[in-house]
């Protein structure tokens, strides 16, 4: 089949990269033989197909998606509102941010990027007309590029909706009746299975290195490790979400057997061997200072362990994260922070007692005084009180009690009723207000009559991604540069880890554990492999394979990995069960002249509930009536 496409000029600056931005010339109205029939022309097909990847990063809307783009690549055009992407990010639909007051987006976003998939379909079935034009390795390697993008395609819909329709020919919508167009879904083991040899296929033939804005062996491999290791997951544990009645999964289109589960994570472990032993390392450039090195790794673009980045100019296309995550004016130019780390995370850390045997608030000299047991990975993902960024200085305080003679308990979690928390004893105050000259509240800090924006809502602010040497002015609407991070090494590690514990490698598992936790400066490093069994899910867990659920939650933090995680090991519904985000607070205490950190509920008393459903999304009702084969609907929809 001949075809000719209309290829635009990239006019956003946009690249997806394994080291640095792509760099391609402006393109023009070009047929297949000009595309197909030499590796350039071929890199240029391919331009539109990386540029519509289904990366979640700065600009995913993963709450209240624009209906023209599904929640991906929040910045385009339709899309007046992309600034507000982060306040609609997976962070804050999963819990890790408290923000605003979004919905939790269960059904999803709609995403069905068959026509993508079919640019792609017509690349793999027309490809082998221009052979003879091509040495032999780097024909297998375009093919397996090609096979790449469609798995990453096909990965996007998969852990969303399980089973799928699987395309690999090219329909005729002209020729072809409408009833044979309607391809049913698949198995969701077969759709997973479709990604695997997808992906076996492009690590097999895919070239070790690539040029600016190419994937290869490495990065279909690093593909290879997180799909199969949700594979995996979703073999062994949906079984516990009691869906045995509905139609859907009777009919295979989600779940699995059980028995499957072992040859997903294998599939996973074999992937993270292949990377372990690439040219990749922890990136460590800022030793011993193992907090910047922590933060660090996310904004330097030569770091050893990107694997696989989408890049940002900051100039035709950027994104908003610096503006939205830190306080306006002092860090911020534009309406500033739109959320903030929660307490039950800032704990999974090594973090400092707040309250001493006697179950009274620990005293701190000074406020920056919590970090001083604080692990060194949450000082480089959280700016805390006391804390510098673009010259000014972090004050978080909440508020001032004239005396504090009780318990931590006495506080009640900050409610209004406790008597300790009369306003004859606790002061709060908007900024700027003083009691006996002394201020309440501090120039970051929460104050009481504030809006959904630029507040301290949780006691702190994130660090991780945030640019330190963006000058304050540039922190505004899509003028931040800095790359989204798809795949890197530490990710892979932490896969391989759980892959191998749930094969049996329980030594080796904490092996990856401990080369992360000592880049972490973790105070202990390697914990004890421990198979004791205590689940509060609905299914038994050891708690070694606990502790490397918790160790992803810690490394990877905000990387819009967390959801996931909750959905495919099938335990959204058991975490978020009216869960109340838990805020870190300070407060002056007047009489003594300490400071005091309280553990409180966020104060506009808001919990996370997920249900079961939320294991799966809803196949799209549009599609569903163009092709009626893709029932039944998934549960409890």
């Amino acid at each position: 089949m001949k075809i000719k496409l209309i290829l635009f000029t990239l006019i956003f600056g946009f690249a997806v990269s394994s080291c640095e931005e792509l760099e391609l010339k402006p393109k023009g109205i070009l047929g297949e033989p000009e595309l197909f029939g030499t590796a350039y022309g071929v890199q240029k097909y391919f331009v539109q197909l990386y540029m519509n990847l289904p990366i979640e990063d700065f600009i995913y809307y993963a709450n209240n998606s624009p209906s023209n783009n599904s929640g991906f690549n929040g910045y385009m055009p339709g899309n007046n509102n992309y600034w507000q992407a982060y306040k609609n990010s997976l962070a804050t639909m999963g819990g890790e941010i408290y923000g605003w007051n979004v919905d939790l987006n269960e059904g999803g976003v709609g995403y069905w990027p068959y026509d993508r998939i079919r640019i792609v379909n017509v690349f793999i079935n027309s490809f082998p007309n221009y052979k003879s034009k091509y040495d032999e390795a780097i024909y297998n390697s375009l093919m397996a590029e090609a096979r790449f993008l469609r798995a990453f395609f096909y990965q996007g819909m998969a852990k969303r909706y399980g089973g799928v329709p699987i395309i690999s020919e090219v329909q005729d919508p002209i020729n072809t009746p409408a009833e044979e167009l309607q391809v049913p879904r698949s198995t969701e083991y077969d759709t997973w299975k479709f990604i695997y040899e997808d992906l076996k296929f492009a690590m097999e033939n895919m070239n070790p290195t690539s040029v600016s804005g190419r994937a290869n062996k490495y990065v279909a491999a690093a593909l290879m490790s997180r799909s199969m290791l949700y594979a995996g997951r979703v073999a062994k544990y949906t079984r516990y979400l009691g869906f045995e009645t509905e139609a859907a999964m009777q009919g295979g289109f989600i779940g699995m057997d059980p028995s499957k589960a072992e040859e997903f994570f294998q599939y996973a472990y074999d992937a993270g061997l292949l990377i372990k032993n690439g040219p990749y390392a922890l990136y460590t450039k800022n030793y011993p200072d193992k907090a910047t090195n922590f933060a660090n790794l996310f904004l330097d673009k030569t770091s050893s362990e990107n694997i696989f980045v989408k890049g940002y100019d900051g100039l035709t296309f950027g994104h908003c994260y610096d503006a939205l995550m830190s306080p306006n004016p002092d860090f911020s130019s534009f309406v500033g922070a739109e959320g903030g780390p929660v307490l039950q995370f800032m704990q999974m850390y090594d973090f400092p007692a707040l309250t001493d045997a006697q179950g009274k608030p620990v005293r701190f000299d000074k406020r920056s005084d919590i970090k001083n047991a604080m692990e060194p990975r949450l000082q480089g993902t959280c700016y805390f009180d006391g804390d510098v960024l673009r010259g000014k200085t972090f004050s978080i305080q909440r508020g001032i009690y004239v005396k504090y003679t009780g318990t931590t308990a006495d506080a009640q979690n900050g409610s209004n009723a406790a008597p300790i928390n009369a306003t004859s004893n606790r002061k709060l105050g908007n900024k700027g207000e003083k009691y006996n000259n002394v201020l309440i509240t501090g120039d970051h800090g929460m104050f009481s009559g504030r809006g959904g924006e630029n507040n301290a809502f949780m006691g702190a602010f994130i660090r991780k991604y945030i640019d330190v040497n963006r000058p304050t002015n540039l922190v505004n609407v899509n003028k931040s540069n800095q790359s989204w991070i798809v795949f890197r090494l530490a990710e892979i590690y932490l896969n391989t880890a759980e892959a191998a514990y749930e094969l049996g490698k329980r030594t080796e598992a904490f092996d990856y554990v401990q080369a992360i936790r000592e880049r972490a400066g973790s105070k202990v490093t390697r914990p004890t492999i421990d198979q004791t069994t205590n689940s509060p899910y609905g299914y038994p867990i050891e708690a070694g394979l606990q502790f490397i659920r918790d160790e992803r939650a810690r490394e990877l933090y905000c990387e819009n990995h967390y959801w996931w995680d909750l959905k495919t090991w099938r335990i959204t519904d058991q975490v978020l069960n009216n869960r109340y985000l838990r805020a870190l607070t300070c407060y002056y205490v007047f009489d003594e002249g300490k400071y005091i950190y309280l553990d409180e509920i966020n104060r506009d008393n808001r919990t996370k509930t997920a249900s079961k459903r939320a294991a799966y999304e809803k196949i799209p009702q549009g599609e569903i009536n163009k092709n009626p084969k893709l029932l039944p609907q998934n549960p409890l929809y």
